[in-house]
């Protein structure tokens, strides 16, 4: 294969991947809590079926989506670059567009949106919305607004709770943000460590050992980092991403299995934490792999639409559209049954992207321009 086929062929795994790692980040958010270890294996149960399906696919399969972004972000933004102080101030001015601007924006709206339904109340109940607010620290909608996993540890002990902005799911867009501004550090970092410094970030994100920085996550920065310089590297040193991690491409595919299972079967213990690492990244070469083996053999096509549309689904799904989509099909469909459990948990996240889908072609022919800013011109 020829240079140029090949750097088509990464071009082409990248945009396809985009649209099924946006999906991913929806199901993962329907936040559904199971017990996987109260299963008993021996007898299962439909519930049970409805328990493994909900760890394997959601707590875990789900979860190479946003390292997926990290390592494209990294990769794309050195892409064929020579780097010195101009072509920094030149990314830093294009990123404000397409990653800054956004990210204020879209948080502003969630706010907007959310005041105004309790608004629509009328109970009283959007003069504690705002109070909250305010007693928080307005500035922190951008930052540290919500908290999650308070109670995770790292493999020492320490607490490693994660923290993201009033829009949870920009918790990506925010270190991104960040490792955007480290871009030089990255660059030299990966420049003159080469694949030694990649091993070492490595074991970090493997162990979530890592700087205290109140109210930031170590856990969430520790994956930003990793994936970011795992792609920056890969362009830095002029390889082709997908050709590179064809290496040893077995062996990533029987850890992403084996790891995969263990990741499910432990799923909610302690022990879990020793096998979700390892999974991601061999998931995420995986990943590479599988889709740009089809796409080489003219198996699957890029949908330019999909591809483009997959930052509007992963910024608006969280506002309302997913929780709104559950109500309305629990209205629907009033059973606790295994198989109507099933169909929820398939269909819910499917119909919540078809939604946001549809806005966005709605707002592609009617409104280009605010589509344009909210998207950063994608």
């Amino acid at each position: 294969m020829t240079n140029k086929l090949q750097n088509e062929l990464q071009s082409k795994t990248i945009d396809w991947l985009r649209f099924p790692l946006a999906i991913a980040v929806v199901f993962i958010h329907m936040n559904i809590v199971v017990d996987m270890q109260g299963i008993d294996y021996s007898s299962l149960s439909g519930h049970d079926i409805y328990t493994v399906s909900v760890a394997l696919v959601s707590h875990v399969l789900a979860n190479i989506a946003v390292p997926c972004f990290f390592m494209f972000s990294g990769f794309l933004f050195f892409y064929k670059t020579e780097w010195n102080k101009k072509v920094y101030l030149n990314k830093i001015k294009s990123r404000t567009k397409t990653l800054i601007i956004p990210y204020v924006l879209w948080n502003i709206i969630a706010v907007f949106i959310f005041a105004t339904l309790k608004l629509i109340k009328m109970d009283g109940s959007i003069a504690i919305y705002l109070k909250d607010l305010y007693d928080n620290g307005l500035c922190r909608i951008f930052w540290n607004y919500s908290v999650w996993g308070e109670h995770e540890t790292n493999m020492l002990g320490w607490l490693i709770p994660h923290y993201g902005p009033y829009l949870v799911p920009l918790w990506f867009l925010r270190d991104l943000i960040i490792m955007v501004f480290l871009s030089p550090l990255v660059y030299w970092f990966v420049k003159y460590t080469k694949y030694v410094g990649i091993i070492l970030l490595g074991i970090l994100y493997y162990t979530k050992i890592g700087f205290i920085i109140p109210g930031f996550s170590t856990s969430l920065f520790l994956t930003a980092a990793f994936f970011f310089c795992l792609g920056a590297y890969f362009s830095v040193h002029e390889k082709n991403m997908v050709v590179s991690l064809r290496k040893g491409k077995l062996f990533w595919l029987l850890l992403a299995i084996v790891t995969l299972v263990l990741s499910t079967y432990y799923d909610g213990s302690e022990m879990k934490k020793y096998f979700s690492p390892l999974y991601v990244l061999s998931g995420v070469i995986t990943a590479v792999n599988i889709s740009s083996f089809f796409i080489e053999r003219k198996k699957i096509k890029v949908s330019d639409t999909l591809s483009k549309a997959s930052f509007f689904i992963y910024a608006t799904h969280g506002i309302l559209i997913l929780s709104w989509t559950g109500r309305l099909f629990d209205k629907i469909f009033q059973s606790e049954s295994v198989i109507i459990l099933l169909i929820r948990y398939i269909c819910v996240p499917l119909i919540c992207v078809g939604i946001c889908l549809s806005i966005y072609c709605l707002m592609k022919r009617f409104t280009p321009k605010i589509l344009s800013l909210l998207t950063g011109n994608r």
